[in-house]
């Protein structure tokens, strides 16, 4: 139903390590960084800032999602829902209402499980899926902490606030053309 063509981002870098290209990984699929950028925007937007549950949620999920690709039990996830999940976090920033805290742990907890489930490892040795995973998992935390913190920056400045209110716009509309040329085929 969703022809989206397969995602080269599960493709080593020849040269580089399992830790560097676990850690790689989700600079180079467009679809978790919408999500990334989604969640870390959001996060930013909670005045004040209260960050630690919600990233304990996050890394949490990222974590067990990320142990349970070993198991090679869960498919991939299909770029579809991905993208579902970046149109929802780009349109909860977008109309800059925070929801109630437990709807933002939940999304936490969602957020951090697709990007696990969508960042599994082919083939290598135990050892090597394992560097993998945690340089993906450390990638996925820090990258979120530091975009939630520089987008925290905004609050109280106006200018600032809509500037983020634009990148969730645009967060909303880069994942309705994902959809829309996912249902093209």
């Amino acid at each position: 139903m969703f022809p989206f063509p397969s995602a080269l981002a599960h493709v080593p870098i020849e040269g580089w390590g399992d830790f560097a290209n676990g850690a790689v990984h989700p600079l180079v699929s467009p679809a978790q960084l919408l999500v990334i950028a989604g969640l870390a925007l959001l996060l930013g937007q909670q005045v004040p800032l209260k960050v630690r549950t919600p990233m304990l949620f996050f890394a949490s999920a990222a974590a067990a999602s990320l142990a349970l690709t070993v198991t090679g039990f869960f498919p991939e996830i299909p770029p579809p829902v991905i993208a579902g999940i970046a149109l929802c976090l780009g349109a909860f920033v977008t109309i800059a209402r925070p929801p109630h805290r437990h709807v933002i742990h939940g999304l936490c907890a969602v957020a951090g499980s697709i990007l696990g489930l969508d960042s599994g490892v082919e083939s290598g040795g135990a050892f090597a899926i394992a560097q993998t995973l945690v340089g993906t998992w450390l990638s996925l935390i820090l990258l979120t902490g530091y975009v939630t913190l520089a987008s925290s920056n905004a609050a109280g400045k106006p200018i600032a606030m809509n500037a983020v209110r634009v990148l969730g716009s645009w967060i909303v509309a880069i994942s309705l053309l994902m959809l829309a040329f996912g249902m093209r085929g």
